[in-house]
């Protein structure tokens, strides 16, 4: 763990490079509580996060034996430019460069109709 920032690491076995992709602790945070907010009123059930280089996929299944219901992954394109897109079951739906917009997203495919 750095200061402010989540480091995934990982090495694979059919090259040599170890990579490196790193996160806001911030950042983190919030999809956490999405998925914590998500887990408590029942739509969501299981995540998993997986790191290549340059980017982390963040998956949220409402079951774990489904494929996801929603990917939310972090790009890292060149030095100052990071970009989030959103994934519904295999299909790119939103890209921005806010991840607070990215969730406001998500969070509104599930509000109730009173």
């Amino acid at each position: 763990m750095i200061k402010n920032n989540f480091k995934a690491k990982s090495k694979y076995s059919v090259s040599s490079d170890v990579f490196v992709s790193y996160i806001k602790k911030k950042d983190f945070n919030t999809i956490m509580s999405l998925f914590s907010r998500m887990l408590n009123s029942n739509h969501w059930k299981d995540y998993s996060f997986t790191s290549e280089k340059n980017t982390i996929t963040f998956c949220f299944y409402k079951n774990s034996l489904e494929n996801p219901i929603y990917k939310i992954i972090y790009e890292k394109k060149y030095n100052n430019h990071r970009q989030w897109a959103v994934f519904q079951q295999g299909t790119k739906v939103r890209t921005s460069e806010s991840l607070e917009k990215i969730i406001k997203w998500v969070e509104s495919r599930y509000l109730r109709k009173i």
